[in-house]
């Protein structure tokens, strides 16, 4: 469901939070049920459970009027910071469906720093799938759609190894990101 803009969570709850220290509560990454990551928030904000949930605006394709939606930057994902009483509370939300534990905190708070401070450029984002060298794709559009390979370097696009094994040979190929995903099950 499509909110107005005036309907949708703030991003941010409190919004220093990127900047205090509080030895009292954890951050956590909650993995939630599919498309309910502003319900969640609504729902932390009303708690007084502090949290952060990047979003884009994006403009909705229609032909009458210009209209624009908040979209998730990290769809299904929403970070907050609480206590094991604040992480339960969360819970009965029945808005989630994992919750993750943070091992570094520090490294974490300044990653949603950096795209905090990249939002606020209101220069053009997108979503990026997170891709690893040796990571086995599979190419979703394009003229080479459900061509399968490996990454195996990456300089502003993609290069995909396309591999022979029987002859232990093998061709690469320059590909955009935006047109490959994983393959299943490989995570």
């Amino acid at each position: 469901m499509t909110l107005s803009p005036e309907q949708n969570p703030v991003q941010i709850y409190p919004e220093d939070l990127l900047n205090q220290e509080d030895a009292d509560r954890q951050w956590r990454i909650a993995h939630t049920k599919s498309r309910r990551e502003k319900a969640l928030a609504n729902f932390l904000l009303q708690n007084n459970i502090a949290y952060y949930s990047p979003m884009l605006k994006t403009r909705q394709p229609n032909k009458k009027r210009v209209r624009y939606s908040f979209k998730p930057v990290f769809s299904g994902y929403i970070f907050f910071k609480a206590t094991l009483q604040e992480r339960y509370t969360a819970l009965r939300s029945n808005q989630i469906a994992n919750v993750i534990d943070v091992r570094n905190e520090y490294k974490l708070r300044q990653e949603l720093m950096q795209i905090q401070k990249a939002i606020s450029l209101d220069a053009p984002l997108y979503p990026y799938e997170y891709l690893e060298e040796g990571q086995e794709v599979i190419v979703k559009k394009g003229p080479f759609k459900g061509i399968q390979g490996i990454v195996v370097k990456k300089k502003g696009n993609y290069r995909l190894l396309l591999k022979v094994s029987s002859i232990f040979q093998s061709i690469a190929m320059d590909i955009d990101a935006d047109n490959v995903e994983p393959l299943e099950g490989f995570r």
